[in-house]
């Protein structure tokens, strides 16, 4: 029989029951991504988007509105992506929830000059790719 150490290090830890939740957001408006399920009220959780680090601050546009709040105001395009809200602790963080945020906006493309009229386009937007519509 032998016996051996356990030496754990801080690192990313996949909560097994994290779920993912898909948000639909318009151009403009205010989307709130609530984690849930973080073991202590006054856990310290961090934000990713694309697995980078956000850092929320009331002078941009991504904001804590509480201890496991997000808000994205005045969504863009360029918003849609992934986001995931981690909880941390002694032995590094916890994966609590993630988010697919997908962006739907309106453009109008040049007139057409025979007929003087705008024409209105639907976009989606979602892992670099613009889906339109007509």
């Amino acid at each position: 029989m032998s016996v051996c150490d356990l030496v754990v290090e801080p690192g990313h830890v996949d909560a097994g029951s994290a779920t993912t939740e898909y948000v639909h957001a318009l151009t403009g408006a205010t989307v709130e991504l609530r984690c849930s399920d973080l073991t202590s009220r006054h856990a310290d959780v961090r934000w990713r988007r694309d697995g980078v680090n956000l850092e929320p601050s009331p002078a941009s546009r991504f904001q804590l509105m509480s201890e496991d709040a997000l808000d994205i105001v005045d969504v863009q395009l360029d918003d849609a992506g992934r986001y995931s809200c981690h909880e941390l602790n002694a032995f590094g963080d916890v994966l609590r929830k993630s988010f697919v945020v997908q962006v739907i906006g309106m453009i109008n493309l040049k007139p057409n000059t025979r007929r003087r009229r705008y024409s209105t386009v639907e976009l989606s937007h979602i892992g670099g790719v613009y889906e339109i519509r007509n």
